[in-house]
């Protein structure tokens, strides 16, 4: 019997993959995925956080603090208020991996209807990067 052809299968960074799947076992529980998008669309507190899922506020915090202690959220204090926002390297983590290794080290992809790109770390120089040249056509 002939073996179909297979595209060329790279293994992941087991760091990677032991990282990868942490974050997803977390966001696997349905009211931390939610926390997670509600914090992802602005910083919030607590007690708006426990309003808009109809939770008590100690369960609201509860499932804060495993998302804090993972990385995914960090939080301050404002007053009497702690407020939750998201914390991006356990992201930038989870996202390079599927740039540089599932798509080749492509910065960008189309996804159906979306377009994901990938945008350069401005963190690391602390300016804004540099344009990217384009490539002039040659004529035939």
């Amino acid at each position: 019997m002939i073996e179909p052809a297979s595209p060329d299968v790279e293994p992941f960074d087991p760091l990677y993959v032991d990282a990868a799947a942490r974050i997803l076992g977390v966001l696997r529980h349905p009211t931390r995925l939610h926390l997670v998008l509600l914090v992802a669309q602005g910083e919030t507190h607590v007690s708006r956080l426990s309003e808009l899922l109809e939770l008590p506020q100690s369960n609201v915090s509860h499932h804060l603090s495993i998302l804090r202690n993972l990385g995914l959220v960090a939080d301050r204090r404002e007053g009497q208020f702690v407020l939750y926002r998201i914390h991006t390297p356990a992201w930038k983590l989870l996202a390079n991996g599927f740039f540089d290794h599932l798509l080749g080290g492509m910065d960008e992809v189309r996804l159906q209807n979306f377009l994901i790109r990938r945008e350069p770390d401005e963190t690391a120089t602390g300016s804004p990067p540099a344009k990217k040249k384009k490539k002039k056509k040659k004529k035939a």
